[in-house]
């Protein structure tokens, strides 16, 4: 189970087609962040991925929400994801949600590629997912 937000939003004169896609996972690896981003991207591809180019683009954030998280799934997550299929006019950031470490792991530097949605990006993590803070006793 999941659960599947959209918007389209204006930036850099490009309309960008924005989802956010949240799931329940036992343990997070780097095999299962890996495909969860896979499989949101090819959503967001089904759905409005027909004509992106110059003046229309996909932006993902695939959020997986755990209680155990792998060191090297978080490390993925600590840097600008690179898709490795149907990479033109698309952008994913993913992002780990681990409730018992109260973290949220996420790249929230500046990309490179992508620079002009940069900020667009980060905007939106901020908003949906700011660091937690420690559950008190």
């Amino acid at each position: 189970p999941g659960v599947v937000g959209y918007r389209a939003q204006m930036r850099a004169l490009a309309k960008m087609h924005i989802f956010a896609v949240a799931a329940q996972a036992d343990r997070v690896d780097e095999k299962c962040l890996r495909g969860f981003v896979d499989d949101v991207v090819n959503l967001a591809l089904a759905r409005k991925g027909t004509w992106r180019g110059m003046q229309t683009g996909l932006i993902v954030l695939p959020i997986l929400v755990t209680k155990s998280a792998d060191a090297a799934a978080t490390a993925l997550t600590q840097k600008a994801y690179r898709l490795n299929l149907a990479g033109f006019a698309a952008m994913a950031q993913p992002a780990v949600v681990d409730v018992q470490a109260s973290k949220v792991w996420t790249f929230r530097g500046t990309r490179l590629w992508g620079y002009a949605y940069n900020s667009l990006i980060k905007q939106k993590y901020n908003n949906y997912l700011p660091d937690p803070t420690p559950l008190s006793d």
